[in-house]
């Protein structure tokens, strides 16, 4: 037991005597520092901070003085010039007396009293305007230029109504079969003509070529074609006339030749020119 216990004080012994060596070399480090802290040797310098506050400036903003506006000048009253004196007129720019003219009018013939043993004669009146007594009218015309206006009114003729497309009016249009002799020969082209047709839709007059194909072949190829009498035309009020394109063409998707009948343009009614009512 005595052994534990002189065990224990030297235990506490060394304990109490390593604390204060240490706190003695803190010491002494702490002491060395602040003597050493302005030589060549390292040292160092323990900083306490500190708050400090800061008051914020106040600025005093300097009134402005307000400046005095100045005060409008009444404007001043407009002179008044005197007025003229009036010159009195003078004799030469007195205005000069209006002369009235007198027209005076024929004077009556004079009443001649016959002589003793003459025979009075009776002079017939005057005449001096024609048309005087007589009604005029309003406009300025005479009566019987009036009556030839009223006589001669023509009616109003009615407006026609319009035909719209030449194709609205051809029938439905069959299908026609190329040339032989221009198959052999291979060429292609296109002619257009115009047809003239009655209200009925029958051939007026022979068609006029416009176009030539340019080959003789396809040209009386496409006469036959219109005066064949295949194709219908539609009726209208007065007789028209309407452009047909007749087409030669190779087609090279079934590798045929083939013919195309196409109504273009505008139909049109007929001039008195082109017979025409």
């Amino acid at each position: 037991m005595d052994k534990l216990r002189s065990g224990e004080l030297t235990r506490k012994a060394a304990s109490f005597f390593l604390a204060v060596g240490l706190h003695a070399l803190l010491f002494a480090i702490q002491i060395g520092g602040y003597w050493r802290a302005g030589g060549d040797e390292f040292g160092y310098t323990l900083i306490q901070t500190r708050l400090v506050e800061i008051e914020p400036v106040r600025r005093e903003g300097r009134a402005e003085q307000a400046r005095p506006q100045p005060t409008p000048k009444p404007p001043a009253p407009p002179v008044e010039k005197p007025p003229a004196a009036e010159k009195p007129a003078s004799a030469a720019e007195k205005p000069a007396t209006k002369i009235e003219e007198v027209h005076q009018e024929k004077p009556a013939p004079r009443e001649t009293k016959p002589e003793p043993g003459e025979i009075a004669k009776e002079t017939p009146p005057t005449v001096d305007d024609p048309g005087e007594g007589k009604e005029q009218p309003v406009d300025g015309t005479t009566a019987r230029e009036g009556e030839a206006a009223a006589g001669g009114e023509t009616p109003s003729v009615p407006v026609l109504p319009p035909l719209g497309r030449a194709s609205g009016m051809v029938g439905p249009i069959p299908g026609f079969t190329f040339p032989k002799n221009a198959e052999h020969l291979g060429i292609e082209g296109t002619v257009v003509m115009e047809i003239y047709l009655t209200p009925e839709g029958v051939f007026l007059k022979e068609p006029l070529m416009l176009a030539s194909s340019g080959h003789g072949v396809l040209d009386e190829h496409a006469r036959r074609l219109l005066a064949s009498g295949q194709l219908r035309f539609k009726t209208a009020p007065e007789p028209y006339k309407l452009q047909m394109e007749i087409r030669y063409f190779y087609n090279k998707g079934n590798g045929k030749y083939e013919v195309e009948v196409v109504a273009v343009g505008e139909a049109a009614y007929l001039s008195t020119e082109e017979g025409g009512s």
